[in-house]
C-alpha cells in the first residue's frame, strides 16, 4: 500500500484585514504556508470568518465549497469552488476539481451551482491530513480575535432577537458600513427584504445590543418602519 503522507499538505487560517475594514475581516488561506490562489487570480480574497469556518469541514457526502472570491469581494463576479471531500477512511480531507461561477454565487454555499458547469481553474488537486485540517477549522473557529466591538455587538444584538417571537424573519445584522449603528435585515412574507437601523449610546457589546433590542420589541412592528427605517442605498455585510 502507498504511504500517501508525503502527498498531504497543511491547512493554516489567517486573518486578514482589506482597505482598513476593521469591522469586515477575511479569512486567508494558506497551504504549506502559501496562498494557493495567488498565481491563477491575483488580488481575490477570502470570505468573512461568519460566513465561511462553519463549513470548511465537510459532511459525509461533501459539496462544492467557495473558499475564494473576485477582489471586489462580490462572490458573484467569481469564486474559487473546488469540492470539499473527506475520505472515506476519514484520513483526508481533498479539495478537488477548483471551478469558476459567475452570477451563481451569493456566499460560500450555493446549491444551484450543481446546475451550472463552471469554468476550470486548472489547479491541482490539494490533499489535507484530515486531523490536521479539523484541528486547525477549530482553532480558527474558537478564536474570535477578529471580531471587532461592532461584530460582538451585531452579534449579540442578533441573539437577543431571535430568541423571542418575531413577526419577520431575521436574516441578519450588521455595523452600518459608513456610519453609526447597525443595520439588521429582515424578510417580509409579501415585502421581501426589510432593513431598520438601529443605535444606542452604550459602548459595552452586550449592553448596546440589549438596549437596542428592547427598544425594538417595546415598539409595535407596524411602527418599526417609522422609529427604525433605514432608507440610504449602502453596502453592508451579513453577520
Amino acid at each position: 500500500m502507498n504511504d500517501m503522507s508525503s502527498d498531504l499538505s497543511v491547512l493554516t487560517l489567517e486573518y486578514e484585514v482589506v482597505d482598513g475594514r476593521t469591522d469586515w475581516p477575511l479569512v486567508g488561506i494558506r497551504v504549506d504556508g502559501e496562498n494557493p490562489f495567488a498565481e491563477v487570480a491575483k488580488g481575490w480574497r477570502g470570505f468573512d470568518p461568519a460566513e465561511i469556518l462553519g463549513l470548511l469541514i465537510p459532511d459525509e457526502g461533501g459539496g462544492r465549497l467557495a473558499v475564494n472570491q473576485c477582489s471586489c469581494a462580490v462572490s458573484g463576479c467569481g469564486v474559487i469552488a473546488p469540492l470539499v471531500v473527506a475520505s472515506p477512511d476519514r484520513k483526508r480531507i481533498s479539495w478537488v476539481d477548483f471551478r469558476d461561477y459567475v452570477g451563481v454565487f451569493a456566499g460560500p454555499v450555493e446549491p444551484r451551482a450543481a446546475n451550472h458547469e463552471g469554468r476550470p481553474w486548472g489547479l491541482p488537486d490539494i490533499h489535507f491530513d484530515y486531523d490536521q485540517y479539523v484541528t486547525e477549522v477549530r482553532r480558527a473557529l474558537n478564536d474570535r480575535s477578529w471580531e471587532t466591538p461592532r461584530r460582538q455587538t451585531a452579534r449579540h444584538l442578533k441573539q437577543r432577537l431571535t430568541d423571542h417571537a418575531l413577526p419577520m424573519v431575521l436574516r441578519w445584522v450588521s455595523p452600518a458600513w459608513d456610519k453609526e449603528g447597525y443595520v439588521l435585515s429582515f424578510e417580509h412574507d409579501t415585502r421581501g427584504q426589510q432593513l431598520y437601523q438601529l443605535t444606542s449610546p452604550w459602548t459595552d457589546p452586550a449592553r448596546a445590543a440589549e438596549d437596542m433590542a428592547e427598544r425594538m420589541l417595546a415598539a409595535a412592528p407596524d411602527e418599526w418602519e417609522r422609529l427604525f427605517g433605514y432608507s440610504a442605498q449602502r453596502h453592508v455585510t451579513e453577520d
